[in-house]
């Protein structure tokens, strides 16, 4: 069931039958399709999900529908191009420090104070893979599923500073690959180059995206456009300024990027009406997990195992015109986060928990970022 269940919900096919209502394909397997649609429509002998105002995960999972996205406030766009066009003069200006020297150009003469080196690292966690990345797949997974992405990059931080950190600065080198080539020579450098090269180009890529979507929904414009847009203005101030305009672009936007943060946050937490839904009340010959949910909900010995406890079809589901109950996606309910999801791959029954893959992307990002953090 688990197997068949984490196949799908993938593409969503939508149709419609010959009295003009929506129905849909679900699940990517046509076989699995049929079987729970005939599942679901109980009498009916179609093969596919009827939709009629509810969607896929509703139908098939009792989970309620996305919210639709809202467009944005008129003076949310302005906000957002008046706060570009300071930081891309920011960056301009940053011209007037370099004074035709290619250490100020590449390493800001190695004279940044501390705290602006404190602000360009924090502001680094601001932005499309990281900050977004961390609250979408939070969002469309569970907690642990985002809080791996800061975890994996301050991981990397905590290494660089004590282990790196220092034998670079005593080489004096102005990029990476001039480290290798003082220890192995051009061709490990060369090498080195193209393999920062590609990850960074990665790294961009999703930044770009990021920040295209963003400006997309904000000014209402292509995401195409959005992405072009934001190419062209990074490349234009990063180009002109060096490290210099990096860094002192990255201080105002840390300090901007954080206050929003920590004031969106401290809003959404104030805010926040919607709890966690409870065990899941199940269907007729559902079997509950445990005794306080057999409780909960009057239970009955299961007609197959008396010593189980089952739905109560007598009490919740006396006539089909006057039947309560869920397809028991929440067998033991929901919560805002579970406290053993990095250590025990089944703390998310019925739902699939990405234990592996999360270690593998808090350790990825600790080893792999170090060169991002250099």
């Amino acid at each position: 069931l688990l197997r068949k269940m984490s196949k799908a919900i993938l593409p969503i096919i939508v149709n419609f039958d010959l009295f003009g209502h929506a129905v849909a394909q679900c699940f990517q397997d046509p076989d699995t399709n049929a079987e729970w649609a005939l599942i679901i429509n109980k009498d009916s002998t179609s093969t596919e999900f009827s939709i009629e105002g509810s969607c896929c995960q509703e139908t098939v999972c009792g989970l309620k529908c996305p919210e639709e996205t809202p467009p944005p406030a008129k003076m949310f766009g302005k906000a957002v191009i008046a706060s570009i066009l300071f930081f891309v003069s920011v960056g301009f200006a940053s011209i007037f420090v370099i004074k035709g020297k290619s250490e100020n150009y590449f390493v800001a003469g190695r004279s940044l104070p501390l705290w602006v080196i404190i602000a360009t690292l924090a502001s680094q966690s601001i932005d499309s893979n990281a900050l977004l990345g961390c609250v979408t797949l939070s969002y469309k997974y569970h907690f642990w599923d985002g809080a791996v992405l800061p975890i994996g990059l301050g991981c990397s931080l905590i290494l660089n500073a004590v282990f790196l950190a220092r034998h670079i600065n005593l080489d004096r080198a102005l990029t990476l690959p001039d480290v290798f080539a003082k220890r192995y020579g051009k061709l490990v450098e060369a090498m080195v180059s193209c393999c920062t090269i590609t990850s960074f180009l990665c790294l961009l890529a999703g930044n770009l995206v990021g920040t295209g979507a963003v400006l997309a929904y904000l000014l209402t414009i292509t995401p195409t456009g959005a992405i072009w847009m934001s190419a062209v203005l990074v490349f234009a101030y990063t180009v002109a300024g060096g490290l210099y305009s990096v860094a002192y672009t990255d201080v105002l936007q840390a300090a901007v990027g954080w206050l929003g943060c920590m004031t969106l946050a401290f809003y959404s937490i104030k805010n926040e009406k919607i709890t966690a839904p409870p065990p899941s009340i199940g269907f007729p010959s559902y079997k509950y997990p445990d005794d306080t949910t057999c409780e909960m909900y009057d239970g009955v010995p299961c007609e197959n195992d008396v010593t189980a406890c089952c739905y109560n079809t007598d009490k919740w589901c006396p006539s089909d015109n006057k039947c309560f109950y869920d397809n028991g996606a929440y067998p033991f309910g929901d919560q805002s986060h579970f406290t053993d999801q990095m250590t025990n791959a089944y703390s998310l029954t019925p739902f699939p928990n990405a234990v592996v893959f999360n270690w593998a992307n808090i350790f990825v990002l600790a080893f792999g970022n170090l060169a991002g953090t250099l």
